[in-house]
C-alpha cells in the first residue's frame, strides 16, 4: 500500500501567530512504497515543480532526478533545482526530484562485499553489510522508476545523482547499465571501494566496448580533502585521478571532473551539484533579446539540443509566456505574432 503526506516547513513565527490562518511552504511529498526485491519498505520524498499543478497553463511532463541519501540532500537540492530553472534564465528544464532515503546505506550502495579495517581501530571491521548494489539498481528499475511514471507526469529523461559510496553507486550503474539513466552525477565517488574494483570494471568496459555509449553524461565532482590527505581520504582522491585519466584518454563520453578547492568530502556535494546539472543540460538556455531579432532562432536552439541530449524537448508554455510579453511590451509585433503562432502550435487551446 502506498501512502503519502506532505513535507511542510513552517518559519517558527508562524507557530505563535494565533487566530489567523496560515498559508504553508510545501517543498514536496513523502511516499511509502514496499519493494520486493528489497523486502521492505522504502520511503521517499517527491518534489514537484513549480509549474506542475498551474491550472492556467497545460499539463506538461518533466525530467526526473533519482536523488541518493535523500535525507540529507533533498532539501537544498529542491531549491537548487527551482532556482536555475526559473524563466527567463532557465539553465535547466524544471524537473522532479525523487529524494531516495536510506535504510542500510552501505548495503545498497557498494557494488561488492568487502570489509576494511578501522582508520582509527584496526580491531574494528567496517561495512560488513556490504554488496547489495546490484540488488538496489534492481528496485529502482524495476519498482521504483514504474511506480513514479505511473503516478507523475514524466519526460523520458531521468538523472542519477549520488555522493561517497552513491557517487560509487552511481558509476558502477553507469558502468553495467549505462541505459538505465541519462545522465550520471558523482559527487567524491568512494572509487577507492575494494581495491579499487570500479577503477577495472572501467578499463574493462573499455577493453571490450571501445568506446562509451552516446548521448550519456557522466559528471564527477572531487573534494580537496587538504587537511586529511595523509590519512585514508588519499585513496579517494587518487582512485578519482586515476578514473579521471581513463575517461580523458577515451574521449567518448560527454564528461566533466570538477576539483573544489577548499570544499572537503562533506561539502562537496552542493557546488558539485550546482555545476552538474549546468553542464548535463548545457545549450538549454537561450537568449531572449536575440529572439526578438530571430525568432526562429529558438526552434533551431531546441532541435540541437534535444539532438544532443537524445530526447525531445520543446519550449514550455511558461518560457512561451514570458517571450510574448518580453516581445509585446517591446514593441516587437512581428516576433510577438510569431511567438503566439508556436505557443498555439504547441499548446493548442481546449
Amino acid at each position: 500500500m502506498n501512502s503519502w503526506f506532505k513535507i511542510v516547513y513552517i518559519p517558527l513565527l508562524l507557530l505563535f501567530t494565533l487566530g489567523k490562518a496560515q498559508e504553508k511552504l510545501t517543498i514536496g511529498e513523502k511516499q511509502n512504497l514496499f519493494s520486493k526485491v528489497l523486502n521492505e519498505n522504502r520511503e521517499i520524498w517527491v518534489h514537484l515543480p513549480k509549474t506542475y499543478n498551474d491550472n492556467t497553463i497545460n499539463p506538461s511532463k518533466y525530467p526526473v532526478i533519482y536523488l541518493l541519501d535523500g535525507e540529507i540532500n533533498f532539501d537544498y537540492y529542491t531549491g537548487l533545482t527551482d532556482f536555475i530553472a526559473r524563466t527567463p534564465y532557465a539553465d535547466i528544464p524544471e524537473c522532479i526530484v525523487v529524494g531516495i532515503k536510506n535504510t542500510e546505506r552501505t548495503r545498497d550502495l557498494t557494488p561488492t562485499k568487502a570489509q576494511k579495517k578501522s582508520p582509527v581501530n584496526p580491531d574494528i571491521i567496517l561495512f560488513a553489510d556490504s554488496g547489495g548494489g546490484e540488488n538496489f539498481v534492481k528496485f529502482m528499475q524495476e519498482e521504483l522508476k514504474p511506480f513514479i511514471n505511473k503516478n507523475y507526469r514524466t519526460q523520458d529523461y531521468s538523472v542519477l545523482v549520488g555522493h561517497s559510496f552513491g557517487g560509487l553507486f552511481a558509476i558502477n550503474t553507469f558502468l553495467l547499465h549505462p541505459d538505465y539513466f541519462n545522465a550520471y552525477v558523482a559527487n567524491d565517488p568512494s572509487l577507492w571501494w575494494d581495491n579499487k574494483v570500479t577503477i577495472s570494471r572501467t578499463k574493462e568496459y573499455l577493453e571490450k566496448n571501445k568506446k562509451f555509449p552516446a548521448k550519456k553524461s557522466l559528471y564527477v565532482s572531487q573534494a580537496d580533502n587538504e587537511e586529511q590527505q595523509k590519512n585514508w581520504n588519499s585513496d579517494m582522491t587518487q582512485a578519482i585521478e586515476e578514473f579521471k585519466g581513463i575517461i580523458e584518454k577515451n574521449g567518448s563520453l560527454n564528461y566533466k571532473h570538477s576539483f573544489f578547492e577548499g570544499e572537503t568530502h562533506g561539502t562537496v556535494s552542493y557546488p558539485g551539484n550546482y555545476e552538474a546539472l549546468k553542464f548535463i543540460f548545457k545549450g538549454f538556455r537561450t537568449d531572449i533579446k536575440q529572439l526578438a531579432k530571430n525568432p526562429k532562432q529558438l526552434e533551431e536552439d531546441y532541435k540541437k539540443f534535444s539532438e544532443k541530449m537524445g530526447t525531445d524537448f520543446t519550449p514550455s508554455e511558461t518560457y512561451l509566456n514570458v517571450v510574448i510579453k518580453f516581445m509585446k511590451s517591446n514593441g516587437f509585433k512581428e516576433s510577438e505574432t510569431y511567438f503566439t503562432n508556436l505557443k498555439d502550435r504547441y499548446y493548442p487551446k481546449k
